[in-house]
């Protein structure tokens, strides 16, 4: 299971990564990994390994969380990154993954769409739960969930470097009272052009 959470400071748009795998075989990893977008404040945050270079999209923030960085700075660019990097971290996806990735993309955009902090936890299949709960008075829908991932499939589907992802295919269910329940997605692979330009294959 990985467990992201935002805390969404006023100088910056914080993700806290909380990894640990539950009955998987291979080395544990777990720990808490930090993410802040670059021109926001980075606290002092003394005996943490922290990598002060900016990270452009999942990739990049992914190759940073396993060379063993505690603390990321993230270009802004696609507000789904942090949490694919963390899938990329926690259970070694590869760009094969393409289910995985899109679920995580759709659960990325679902956290950065929400106003108050929530928890967000993620399954190796790119399923996820999204839960608002530990906020006082801030009840989370799947129709609030929805209406913030609207916008950004205008266009009927969501591309990024790593995975093009069908609005047609994300699936929600409120589980609780503010816990919503998003489904594995599907995902469809990408390659670039020769133009540079990232495309559906």
């Amino acid at each position: 299971m990985l467990r992201i959470g935002t805390s969404g400071t006023a100088s910056s748009a914080d993700v806290v990564i909380c990894g640990w795998r539950d009955g998987r075989r291979g080395r544990l990893r777990t720990g808490v990994k930090l993410v802040f977008q670059a021109g926001g404040g980075v606290p002092d945050l003394p005996g943490l390994r922290v990598c002060r270079r900016p990270a452009r999209g999942a990739e990049e923030l992914a190759r940073a969380l396993c060379e063993g960085f505690d603390v990321v700075v993230a270009e802004p660019g696609d507000p789904a990154a942090p949490v694919v990097a963390a899938g990329l971290w926690h259970y070694g996806w590869t760009a094969g993954d393409v289910g995985p990735l899109a679920g995580a993309t759709v659960a990325g955009l679902a956290l950065a769409g929400l106003r108050a902090p929530c928890v967000l936890e993620v399954r190796a299949d790119g399923g996820a739960t999204i839960d608002g709960g530990s906020v006082p008075d801030h009840e989370v829908t799947a129709a609030d969930v929805l209406a913030g991932l609207a916008p950004r499939f205008r266009s009927g589907r969501y591309r990024t470097p790593v995975v093009t992802v069908p609005f047609a295919s994300v699936r929600l269910a409120q589980e609780a009272c503010s816990r919503v329940r998003i489904a594995p997605c599907a995902g469809e692979p990408v390659y670039l052009a020769p133009s540079g330009r990232v495309q559906s294959v």
